[in-house]
């Protein structure tokens, strides 16, 4: 789940850059942090808002994948969803800082301080950033109330969940769904999915 809040952060902390420049580990780098297909050779070449944007778009999407690996094992909420796409997008995937998924959610908020080096220096940059994504990990931002007419990501994981089909719509189907689970769970049977429900079924 990529968040405006996720995606202001990359965005903070990588600046955009308009030329293909190297990085303080020497690799070749433009825009918001991109590095895909640029070489040294490249250094210089001027990029355009409009490819810059793109390749956030790409490069958000490439390490959502990597995130979302470990969403069965975790659940993440957007919050955790929006810390971890930023570190991924930093650093390539986010297997060391789970530990392949063995650590608990409260272990990798506190290993999120531990990657602040490059080449075996501690960057003040990477301190910060680190520290912001720790923060939005830790925001406690949840999924929202869901009810019948709503569309959307949300949705769809709610339907995931609840193993129907995930077409990102709460229907009739979808508020049934929620009523039943309410029911086995010994929640209100209101169809709509609060925070009790979803505390419920993220367990």
């Amino acid at each position: 789940m990529i968040t405006n809040e996720c995606i202001s952060l990359i965005k903070r902390f990588e600046g955009f850059k308009p030329v293909v420049y190297l990085d303080p580990v020497g690799i070749a780098t433009a825009a918001y942090g991109h590095t895909a297909g640029l070489t040294r050779a490249m250094v210089g070449t001027p990029i355009t808002q409009a490819q810059a944007d793109q390749w956030l778009q790409e490069d958000l999407l490439k390490f959502e994948k990597k995130v979302a690996k470990y969403e069965p094992r975790y659940h993440w909420t957007p919050g955790e969803w929006g810390g971890l796409i930023s570190f991924c997008y930093n650093v390539g995937n986010i297997d060391g800082l789970t530990a392949k998924g063995t650590r608990t959610k409260q272990e990798i908020a506190d290993a999120f301080l531990l990657y602040t080096k490059a080449k075996g220096r501690v960057l003040d940059g990477l301190v910060k950033r680190r520290k912001a994504e720790r923060e939005l990990f830790l925001s406690g931002k949840a999924y929202p109330v869901l009810k019948r007419g709503m569309q959307g990501k949300a949705v769809k994981d709610l339907q995931m969940l609840l193993g129907i089909n995930a077409d990102g719509i709460y229907g009739c189907l979808t508020e049934t769904a929620v009523r039943l689970y309410q029911k086995q769970h010994g929640l209100l049977e209101d169809g709509v999915c609060g925070e009790k429900t979803w505390a419920e079924l993220l367990k």
